[in-house]
């Protein structure tokens, strides 16, 4: 308390000190002629003082506010939490249906899952243990109509604003789920207590329920969390309020919802597919042959479609933009009239191709450039597109190994419509990769020779596919934007879990990892079905959003993260206070001298300043880039 008095007041004090003349000297003052007290004015500090009083005071009270600055930073650091939260158990999602699925519908999806996922198929795994759980409770409770009609309605009482169709958002997930997002998101904000909120809540549930399949929406409590407003991209006013999310777009926001006219479902339904993103539209056979040819490091898939296929924005039409939205990070996607693409791109497409009338076709260029012959998948109807675009992209990312991120681990890991197992490849060259993506291929064929072998020699034998997805991991950051980030501060816990080994396997839905002990890949496909792979579980609390590199942390949350911890605190201090002692002594432009040299030394030690600064520049020149739209 004494040291806190002394910063705080020392100063008015020890100035007020001075002020005052000693009393005896006050006393003996002469009075002037007419019996009137002389005056006193007391003498003022000179300008030297002031800046000595300061040289005293000042330097420990900014040290004592810059600790106070610390703390507040490591309590902001150690709250940020960008991981998912964990919402109840929709059993929709469990199965993987939507909420308008047929008994039939969830009876095929029932038995795909259980097959991966059955305890005898999977011995030792707890993890797969509770999660065929979990697929056995959503079966018997949707395949059962009574059962099935009190869930809902005990998930979504008449009357209430809980939502079916759609998943709550906080401030602690909205950055993971949302603008981390490769998806397309519809967010509401909401008041439960308004009436024109709960008008437009049977409206939102409706185009929800119809477009489940094309977008993600979610909703936003702005009673209950009224922190997540500071993320969104305007000040909310009036509720309700709709926002559109997608990667490389800005923000579109739905205003209609306020309008006395017409309060149907239309104009919400409208606004959805309207503003839905887009695909590059080819018209002339020129530039198409020119797109097919150009670009040999991204691959190419084009969407071929009958005359006037692409005209009008239908649920299934969506589901194909969908996919080439979510997957731009890796292929470049186009749309094409199918007479065109045949004319434009003959010598490439293998014969016979896109010649039935009426008919849809994805065509995959293989990356490194159009010598190859091009892979056709042909859809009968409109509503077979998005299940052809997702075998071919499947097919194609298999035989890459992309760099992992936080926006792009789930998709990797989780959403190619199988059961996936994540090769993790750390600190891999770049002529190691092609080998390991040969011996990878190598393992699947023979694999499933023999899971074709044995179905043959045994009809009741089954095993379920599977897919084995190489991403690759570099510890160290790269200062060039075009470059891999490093992990983030979780990864070493992670990597721990897997003895640090060079390569090792993560189940994402399972959350288990296992390390691979071979120098080679050729019989890893064989060692995970046969269970020669030792998988573990991750230790409990162990966050996979703070393991994956994340490219577009802002500066700001990056150095929270710093002074949250012990070593970046430390530094600061130590900094702050050389400045406190050097600056004063200084002049003007020496201090800016300093300012300039201390900046550089911070954007040249520091990677992701040095990465934000030659972004600007590089966005600049190529704006079209990956990582230039992912921000938007």
């Amino acid at each position: 308390m004494r040291l806190l008095r002394l910063l705080v007041v020392g100063f008015v004090i020890d100035a007020r000190r001075e002020q005052d003349p000693k009393p005896a000297a006050r006393e003996g003052k002469p009075k002037k002629k007419g019996g009137k007290a002389a005056s006193w004015e007391a003498p003022s500090m000179s300008i030297g003082q002031v800046r000595e009083k300061c040289n005293v005071y000042g330097g420990p009270l900014l040290m004592l506010l810059f600790t106070c600055a610390l703390f507040g930073a490591r309590i902001a650091g150690e709250d940020f939490s960008p991981d998912t939260k964990n919402d109840e158990v929709n059993l929709f999602e469990v199965l993987g249906v939507p909420h308008d699925a047929s008994v039939l519908d969830v009876r095929k999806a029932y038995k795909h899952l259980a097959l991966s996922w059955h305890p005898d198929k999977n011995p030792g795994c707890e993890a797969c243990a509770t999660r065929f759980a979990k697929i056995s409770q959503a079966y018997e409770v949707l395949n059962n109509p009574e059962k099935r009609k009190a869930y809902e309605a005990r998930r979504a009482p008449e009357g209430s604003l809980e939502s079916m169709a759609s998943v709550d958002l906080t401030a602690d997930d909205f950055e993971a789920r949302v603008a981390r997002s490769n998806d397309v998101w519809y967010v509401q904000v909401y008041d439960p207590t308004d009436g024109l909120c709960q008008h437009f809540h049977a409206l939102w549930e409706d185009v929800a329920h119809r477009h489940e399949d094309v977008a993600r929406f979610g909703r936003i409590d702005l009673v209950k969390h009224r922190r997540v407003v500071s993320l969104l991209p305007q000040r909310v006013g009036m509720v309700p309020l709709v926002f559109r999310f997608a990667r490389g777009h800005e923000p579109v926001i739905f205003q209609s919802a306020y309008s006395s006219e017409d309060r149907g479902s239309a104009p919400f339904a409208r606004f959805v597919q309207d503003n839905f993103p887009e695909v590059r539209r080819i018209g002339a056979a020129a530039e198409l042959r020119s797109w097919w040819d150009a670009g040999a490091d991204r691959q190419r898939i084009l969407l071929a479609s009958p005359a006037g296929g692409f005209g009008r924005r239908t649920a299934e039409l969506m589901q194909a933009l969908r996919l080439a939205h979510m997957w731009h990070e890796f292929f470049d996607f186009a749309v094409a009239d199918a007479k065109l693409a045949s004319d434009a791109l003959g010598s490439s497409l293998p014969p016979g191709a896109l010649q039935t009338p009426g008919a849809w076709a994805v065509v995959a260029r293989a990356q490194g450039g159009a010598g190859g012959r091009a892979e056709v998948k042909e859809a009968a109807q409109l509503r077979d597109l998005s299940g052809a675009m997702q075998e071919l992209i499947s097919r194609s990312i298999g035989h890459e190994a992309p760099h992992a991120t936080l926006r792009n681990y789930q998709q990797l890991c989780g959403a190619l419509g199988m059961r996936t197992f994540c090769l993790f490849l750390v600190d891999n060259s770049v002529a190691r990769v092609p080998v390991a993506l040969e011996e990878l291929g190598s393992s699947r064929t023979s694999f499933l020779q023999e899971a074709a072998e044995l179905r043959s020699e045994d009809e009741e034998a089954t095993e379920e596919p599977f897919h084995i997805q190489p991403i690759r991991v570099t510890t160290s950051s790269s200062r060039l934007p075009w470059l891999p980030v490093a992990p983030g501060a979780s990864f070493k816990a992670l990597w721990a879990a897997a003895d640090k080994a060079p390569s090792f396997v993560l189940e994402l839905e399972t959350r288990r990892v296992a390390p691979v002990k071979t120098a080679s890949f050729r019989e890893l496909y064989q060692q995970i079905a046969y269970d020669d792979l030792k998988f573990r579980e991750l230790p409990e609390g162990l966050s996979l959003a703070r393991s994956l590199p994340d490219p577009e942390v802002t500066l700001g949350r990056e150095l929270l993260h710093g002074l949250a911890t012990l070593q970046g605190s430390l530094l600061a201090f130590l900094l702050a206070a050389a400045a406190i002692a050097v600056v004063p002594e200084l002049s003007l432009p020496a201090v800016g001298a300093v300012t300039a040299v201390a900046a550089s030394l911070i954007a040249g030690a520091w990677p992701l300043a040095c990465r934000r600064c030659i972004a600007i520049v590089w966005c600049g020149i190529s704006p079209g880039r990956f990582e230039c739209l992912v921000g938007g």
